[in-house]
């Protein structure tokens, strides 16, 4: 009998240790993300992009992804475009410069 009970009194604790565990990892990512995104970029409507970077945009979402959210970086001149994908809407982030080239994330957050 007090097998049993030492058993269950480790099982619990187990549980609550994992269950700790994660939820201490998930808000980390949480914060992570929010420091990762905010990085002066501003909504924009793609009106107000320029006819070259309209195009490229028009050219990333083609026929499998639509255009999420447009935000622009006035600073660094840059345009941040989210798509998300038609058949499994997956997103997906892309960097483009003012010549509507993509940009790698690396260079974007340097300003190189």
């Amino acid at each position: 009998m007090k097998k049993i009970i030492l058993f269950a009194v480790l099982l619990a604790g187990s549980v609550a240790l994992t269950h700790a565990q994660c939820t201490r990892t998930t808000s980390q990512a949480a914060s992570t993300a929010q420091v990762v995104s905010n990085d002066n970029f501003k909504e924009v409507a793609p009106a107000d992009l320029n006819a070259v970077v309209q195009a490229a945009v028009k050219a990333l979402a083609g026929d499998t992804f639509n255009v999420k959210k447009i935000e622009f970086n006035e600073e660094k001149g840059l345009t941040k475009v989210t798509l998300t994908n038609k058949a499994d809407a997956t997103e997906k982030c892309v960097i483009l410069d003012k010549d509507g080239k993509e940009v790698k994330a690396d260079s974007a957050s340097t300003g190189e």
